[in-house]
């Protein structure tokens, strides 16, 4: 009972505007034609309209819509042969003028009038039938609309939910070679890298049931990151990186950015030139570009590389629909990512 008050409340309110407006236009109307808003009439005419409306909203049409084709054809048709007969059977003898010569019927004439199977079934009937059926099917359209939008929803969250499932072993693996890159050489780095990769990985375990991160962690994540590789490729004076804005105001879907770094570093030639990581912050428009050269060896540029700049091209189209532009240049020798993302 509380599941069918609740939807007669929410998905079906607009019958009742509409109910009310024709109610007050019906009432205007007369008043402007008699002089009288003819209570009595009106209050006649509403109550057969709404009780017939309803009969066949809920009755009569869910039952027509699950029968086959051709059963549906056959009632049709039958429908109209038996309202075109009730309608010619009960037509009113029309002995006289259906109004004065001279004019209006007097208002007071009209409040005695009373309803006839005629007026039911070919005015207020049609009227029903048609209205009834007009606004069903724009309700069936309604909801099949509002479920396919469910069902997107689902889709794309079960794909997000995957793709940020994804990031993590990928992570992970870099994470450990960089560790192991450092323990064959016996660095003094490494206790210090291990201290970072600990608050890099808890950050990147830290699940927040698929909500977004505060930018500022993020780049300080990012910033952790970049740190871990300078010790481990020992080049701290050949990676540039600019950081500007205010970055505590906005949220970002995490490890979102730093896909696009770990491709850089894993495979950057130093010597061909630096590793550039820029993020600028300004008027809502978060512009990110990382740039690094590379060697010219097809092969190193593996399936994985390209997986990842996939999986995270589909969570931008997931979480950002037309709020980011994304520019990849491969010149074969040089990789640059430039990425404006608009953020709430």
């Amino acid at each position: 009972m509380k599941t069918f008050l609740k939807r007669i409340q929410t998905t079906y309110i607009y019958h009742w505007i509409i109910w009310i407006i024709l109610i007050v236009f019906k009432l205007i109307m007369d008043y402007s034609v008699f002089g009288n808003f003819l209570f009595l009439i009106n209050l006649q005419i509403f109550v057969a309209a709404i009780f017939l409306f309803y009969l066949n909203y809920y009755w009569s049409l869910p039952y027509i819509i699950k029968q086959e084709p051709k059963t549906i054809f056959i009632i049709v048709i039958s429908f109209f042969v038996i309202y075109i007969g009730l309608t010619i059977l009960f037509f009113p003898p029309m002995h006289r003028p259906p109004f004065p010569p001279k004019g209006f019927p007097r208002p007071e004439r009209m409040m005695h009038k009373k309803l006839n199977l005629h007026d039911i079934f070919f005015k207020i009937g049609l009227f029903s039938i048609i209205f009834s059926t007009l606004l069903f099917f724009v309700d069936k359209w309604m909801e099949n609309q509002k479920m396919i939008k469910a069902l997107e929803f689902e889709r794309q969250s079960s794909e997000l939910k995957i793709l940020r499932e994804q990031i993590n072993p990928h992570f992970f693996f870099n994470a450990l070679n960089s560790i192991y890159s450092l323990s064959i050489i016996q660095s003094k780095d490494t206790p210090r890298v291990i201290l970072v990769l600990s608050d890099i990985m808890r950050y990147v375990l830290n699940d927040k049931n698929g909500q977004k991160n505060n930018l500022n962690d993020e780049i300080i994540n990012i910033k952790k990151y970049i740190e871990i590789q300078s010790i481990r490729f020992n080049k701290f004076n050949n990676i540039n990186c600019q950081f500007y804005g205010n970055f505590e105001a906005y949220k970002i879907e995490p490890l979102l950015l730093l896909t696009f770094i770990e491709n850089a570093f894993k495979y950057a030639d130093f010597g061909k030139g630096p590793v550039d990581i820029k993020v600028y912050l300004k008027d809502h428009i978060l512009d990110f570009n990382v740039k690094n050269f590379y060697e010219n060896k097809p092969s190193d540029r593996t399936d994985n590389n390209q997986l990842g700049i996939k999986n995270t091209k589909m969570k931008l189209d997931l979480l950002y629909p037309e709020k980011y532009q994304l520019d990849i240049n491969d010149n074969g020798s040089e990789y640059k990512i430039s990425l404006k993302l608009q953020l709430n």
